[in-house]
């Protein structure tokens, strides 16, 4: 990092952030942070991504957060296009090599449909093992990620509070802390 001082850097990857609920409340948790960047993926779908300016500002990160609404399961597909475009070329530099990479996802379905022999047949930590991957080959430490259930329930304003206070915390305590280790 440039000054020493801790940031997280958020990746935003919603294609209706204006629309969304639960996106928008949890990004609005944290946005207004000291520290904190929150980049919005969809401001920059009409043009390729400048690898040198998102090489600046992930190596000035001190950890590195994905957030998007988990559908189909996976991320938005803007969030592959950065990981292929950027992410492919800072893999195993000093950009990103020790960082925490954090995973923030909301969920229409409750959490008891991501069990095995759930609903959906496979738990979270199964689905979003390719993120994990990423990070691992990258060089980075893999933190458990927080996923907020159940948008599509009748608990989804509840879920949304307490998802949205637990990423607030989860960020402030990263920013306050001595290192970035998994402490969630």
């Amino acid at each position: 990092m440039n000054d020493g001082s801790k940031k997280v850097v958020i990746l935003l990857a919603h294609p209706n952030l204006k629309e969304s609920q639960a996106n928008k409340a949890l990004a609005d948790a944290v946005k207004d942070i000291d520290g904190v960047m929150v980049y919005d993926l969809y401001e920059y779908q009409d043009q390729s991504f400048d690898v040198n300016r998102w090489s600046t500002i992930i190596s000035d990160a001190s950890m590195v957060i994905f957030q998007f609404p988990f559908h189909w399961m996976s991320a938005p597909s803007l969030l592959k296009r950065w990981l292929d475009e950027v992410f492919t070329s800072l893999a195993k530099t000093p950009a990103v090599a020790g960082k925490p990479l954090q995973i923030v996802t909301t969920t229409g379905s409750e959490y008891a449909a991501y069990r095995s022999g759930g609903r959906n047949c496979f738990t979270m930590d199964e689905l979003l093992r390719p993120y994990q991957g990423c990070a691992i080959h990258a060089g980075m430490v893999w933190n458990t990620p927080l996923v907020v259930y159940g948008m599509g329930c009748g608990d989804a304003s509840r879920n949304i509070v307490a998802g949205a206070e637990a990423y607030k915390q989860r960020v402030e305590e990263v920013l306050t802390s001595h290192t970035t280790q998994n402490i969630w």
